[in-house]
């Protein structure tokens, strides 16, 4: 169950709003079954991070820098889909998400629209690619900046991270878990905007390099 302040940042309104807003003339608005979707996905028994409240936590951080995006409005729907697909195991959770999506919004939203949320949401795999414009940057950074928390709020992150993957055991998950860490560190920047990089940059390094050490003796 959600706290009533997740709730508040992610209610019906807000979402309603947000998808009214880019309907094309004439379309349907079915965005009070939509917003329902993504609570009941996000709210499914088997998840412990990729929650209504990391949504309410990207969605924080997307109201904080949306004046800098290009397309404000395509930025705050991938947020709200990024996660909405979660199956443990799973490496097909972003492009079932950004499905998800796509069948939800067409003929409702422009082309244009649909791609450059598709894109965005793909972003979120972290793995470099589909870093084609400044907003797929923000998307990025929002979906990190957890990362730059306090060291208590980032271990709890990690723990439910942990939690969430019971299907392995401890040596091959914390494996996956170094090797991912560590590239995020290798980079010359761990935020690519610089909005996050002011912000969170210096904390989220502390703290991966903290978390490097204490999973070591686990790899």
């Amino acid at each position: 169950m959600s706290s009533p302040a997740v709730e508040d940042i992610c209610g019906l309104s807000r979402f309603q709003s947000l998808w009214q807003r880019c309907l094309l003339d004439a379309a349907a608005d079915n965005s009070a079954a939509i917003h329902q979707r993504l609570v009941s996905g996000y709210n499914e028994t088997q998840r412990r991070y990729h929650t209504l409240a990391h949504i309410a936590h990207c969605l924080t951080l997307f109201d904080q820098c949306k004046s800098l995006a290009t397309n404000a409005d395509a930025l705050e729907i991938a947020v709200w889909f990024h996660d909405v697909i979660f199956q443990p195991g799973k490496h097909d959770n972003e492009a079932r998400s950004a499905e998800l999506y796509q069948s939800l919004a067409d003929s409702v939203h422009d082309k244009k629209m649909r791609q450059l949320v598709d894109r965005l949401i793909m972003a979120t795999l972290h793995d470099g690619s589909s870093l084609d414009d400044s907003d797929a940057s923000y998307m990025v950074d929002i979906d990190l900046s957890s990362f730059g928390l306090d060291w208590e709020a980032f271990l709890l992150d990690s723990q439910h991270l942990r939690e969430e993957n019971p299907h392995l055991s401890d040596r091959d998950y914390y494996r996956n878990q170094a090797k991912f860490h560590s590239s995020l560190l290798a980079r010359p920047r761990f935020y690519l905007s610089d909005f996050f990089y002011q912000r969170f940059e210096q904390k989220a390094r502390a703290n991966v390099s903290r978390y490097l050490e204490q999973i070591r003796e686990l790899t």
